[in-house]
């Protein structure tokens, strides 16, 4: 199941930007034993609270463990391109392994629920009109 502590590490798979940014349709809360752990969990960034980790501050890391995040999308503010999150699963493939049937359906499901920016001039597939698909 994704983690919001998985952006820390994550970088775009075309020009390695990071942090990619998380955008959470559907989360799943779930019981983690976080004894033993040393907080933060995260290094750089905090996808929980949407920013960088500054040492010494406190972090909410028992109660971001808990959420699994079944569905979303991980943008990358940099070159544009948008990666789906489906059943809890990131699907991080460059653009000649991606499916257009798959990504198209995707955004069209979740339009709604997405930034217009991810859904209509997203990289590599978007529902803009003049983007051929």
């Amino acid at each position: 199941m994704m983690r919001y502590w998985g952006v820390d590490f994550i970088r775009c798979v075309e020009c390695k930007h990071h942090p990619l940014q998380l955008v959470v349709i559907e989360t799943e809360e779930q019981d983690v034993d976080t004894t033993g752990l040393e907080f933060p969990i995260c290094r750089n960034y905090c996808a929980y609270l949407n920013k960088p980790v500054v040492k010494g501050e406190q972090y909410p890391c028992d109660k971001c463990l808990r959420v699994g995040i079944k569905t979303g999308v991980l943008y990358c503010p940099s070159c544009g391109r948008w990666y789906p999150i489906k059943n809890g699963i990131v699907y991080l493939l460059p653009d000649k392994k991606r499916k257009a049937e798959s990504d198209l359906k995707f955004l069209e499901t979740y339009r709604d629920k997405l930034p217009s920016h991810v859904v209509y001039e997203g990289k590599p597939f978007n529902l803009s009109k003049t983007s051929g698909g």
